[in-house]
């Protein structure tokens, strides 16, 4: 399978390069592939402007030219800040308003929410067009067990682009598909993952002890709410072919009969058409025949590898989402016991690569890790959230090859929360503390969760960079903003260069952090460059914020709103003039009455600008 770029100009301007030669083998014919958002692009990034090698990456990595077009293009010419994604002619930016009016929309999510620090996937049909109502769609996943009629366990909503005026859609968002997507009444508890066409949707399903991996190829009208739902086609009986099937299509195959999944959402790499999933267990999974194999033909399990941490008893060495390389075949896999870990996952079997390195462990190491027994001096964690919960960010540019963990107690007495950065290899590690953390402390304990780099990061200079995280302040577990340079590029400095305060009550984390730069909206003062990250906790500390990061630090909060007991994972998708149609998307964690929630479980989409 091989990327055809749709005009010579793309390594100039990357303007339209989003055609793939086709998902199936044996050269079919090309297919059209819009933007993906979900939660695996968080964490594949690329510094250092436009590179060579990095476009020859994009033509075998989705999720690498999607970074390449979403930074390049603002850079194409003298004008560019005026030009939009289309590069068709100069656009007026969109100015910061002073009214308070809310023009959000919210759809009720019955008992279901998207898991904490989980997100929904985006799916963009022509980032060079104006959005698309119809063909748009945002995609939840929600933790409860499907039921038919009755709940929905994924849900599919599309006139994206609703509110008050001025608006591109209509009124109001319509669910378009609501599913009761379980084979084993089980849940959605980690993020889903969609196919490059937008047709299907590989999530990971939670069972009694079980796991279960799909892929849906979903149809529009099937359910009409998150509370009136229906069951998808089953594997067998689907009608239609790959590229355009004609009914709705469940594929799956069990992958533990032993283990649930509650942190790893499913990698798929686009390449070899192959899925990594890991299990609570401590076992990493590689599966074959996930979004281009014939119809009616079943996912199957590759190979499972077992992480080889050391000692028995205590907890399992439980793995967040693997984040994988194309190029090099190397997984990166973190887990509870705080360690991270390099698998050759490339190849017909898998095998050890690097690691375990440890990264939290609460003051212990690789060798002895916190609660396992029998390794010669069994080692107890100093305090709890010592674990990596959220996938490695990757830079995978040439000139870097750096990934960078978070872990919220490394057990440093005083400033435990950390940031790591390492090389591929997992050698060169730079430790960075960003506040107390939870070392010596398990009642009010907090995760770190990932961050994200400012926009200077993806330029020419990425040395003017910043990667900005949520930690806590110096005293307590409150969260608090750190932001960190990289004076040395590609080596992390080893001390922020600056924080902020952004949490009043100990125990209440930050969501992950999520970058946003919009060249067509003038955020504050002319600039384009914010992070949204939510804080989690009871009102009045449920909140969900935006900064301005332009000038690369943070002086004040630039919008907020509040959101009693929290938000999950926040995805973004359009730098459109459009009304309604540049937005970020989350769904509560309880019920809410903000904005148009109504007392419910919501999905909800906010404007980029001013959180309205």
């Amino acid at each position: 399978m091989k990327w055809i770029c749709g005009y010579e100009v793309l390594c100039l301007s990357l303007i339209a390069c989003l055609v793939l030669a086709g998902q199936a083998q044996d050269e079919p014919p090309e297919q059209h592939v819009g933007r993906v958002q979900d939660w695996s692009y968080h964490h594949l990034t690329l510094s250092g402007g436009l590179q060579a090698a990095d476009l020859d990456s994009a033509k075998v990595e989705p999720r690498i030219l999607y970074r390449l077009v979403e930074r390049n293009l603002p850079s194409a010419s003298a004008n560019a800040r005026r030009f939009g994604p289309g590069g068709r002619g100069p656009r007026r930016p969109i100015r910061p308003q002073s009214h308070g009016l809310k023009i959000d929309w919210s759809i009720p999510l019955g008992a279901g929410i998207v898991a904490p620090n989980m997100y929904p996937a985006k799916y963009s049909f022509d980032i060079n067009a104006t959005p698309s109502c119809a063909n748009d769609y945002v995609v939840f996943g929600l933790n409860v067990a499907g039921a038919t009629p009755g709940q929905a366990n994924l849900v599919g909503v599309n006139n994206l682009y609703s509110g008050s005026n001025p608006r591109l859609c209509a009124a109001n968002p319509t669910v378009n598909w609501a599913y009761n997507g379980s084979t084993s009444a089980g849940s959605v508890l980690t993020s889903p993952v969609l196919s490059l066409d937008g047709k299907r949707i590989a999530y990971v399903e939670s069972a009694a002890g079980a796991t279960v991996f799909h892929v849906l190829a979903w149809k529009a009208g099937e359910g009409s709410a998150a509370t009136t739902t229906v069951t998808p086609t089953l594997n067998g009986a689907c009608t239609g072919t790959v590229a355009n099937p004609t009914s709705s299509c469940l594929k799956s195959v069990t992958v533990s009969a032993a283990a649930t999944a509650t942190l790893a959402s499913p990698w798929v790499d686009y390449q070899t058409d192959k899925a990594f999933v890991g299990t609570d267990d401590g076992k990493i999974y590689r599966i074959s025949c996930v979004f281009a194999c014939a119809l009616n033909t079943q996912p199957a399990v590759d190979w499972t590898f077992t992480l080889p941490v050391a000692g028995t008893g205590g907890a399992a060495a439980k793995p967040n989402g693997p984040v994988y390389d194309f190029p090099s075949g190397r997984l990166f896999v973190g887990d509870q016991l705080g360690e991270l870990w390099g698998i050759n996952a490339g190849g017909a079997s898998p095998s050890l690569n690097a690691g375990p390195v440890m990264i939290g462990g609460g003051g212990c190491t690789a060798a002895h890790p916190p609660g396992r027994t029998g390794t010669g001096a069994d080692c107890t964690a100093s305090g709890g959230s010592f674990g990596i919960p959220d996938s490695v960010i990757m830079d995978s540019t040439s000139a870097s090859q750096r990934i960078f963990a978070f872990s919220g107690n490394d057990g440093t007495s005083g400033a435990s929360a950390v940031v790591a950065q390492l090389k591929m290899d997992l050698s060169g590690l730079v430790r960075v503390h960003v506040g107390l953390g939870s070392v010596a402390n398990n009642t009010s304990n907090v995760d770190i969760h990932s961050g994200a780099f400012d926009n200077n990061y993806f330029g020419a200079t990425p040395a003017n960079g910043r990667l900005f995280v949520c930690g806590t302040i110096s005293s307590d577990t409150s969260a608090a903003f750190y932001w960190i340079g990289f004076t040395a590029y590609p080596t992390m400095n080893s001390t922020p260069t600056g924080s902020i305060a952004r949490g009043t009550t100990a125990g209440n984390p930050c969501t992950p952090i999520t970058e946003i730069f919009n060249p067509n909206v003038n955020f504050a003062g002319g600039d384009h460059d914010i992070v949204i990250s939510g804080v989690v906790g009871a009102s009045p500390n449920g909140v969900l914020r935006t900064d301005d990061i332009s000038t690369g630090v943070i002086t004040g909060i630039l919008s907020g709103v509040n959101y009693p007991g929290g938000v999950s994972g926040i995805i973004w998708d359009n730098v459109s003039t459009s009304g309604q149609a540049s937005s970020v998307y989350f769904s509560t964690l309880t019920t809410s009455n903000t904005g148009s929630c109504g007392g419910n479980r919501c999905a909800v989409k906010l404007t980029q600008l001013g959180l309205n």
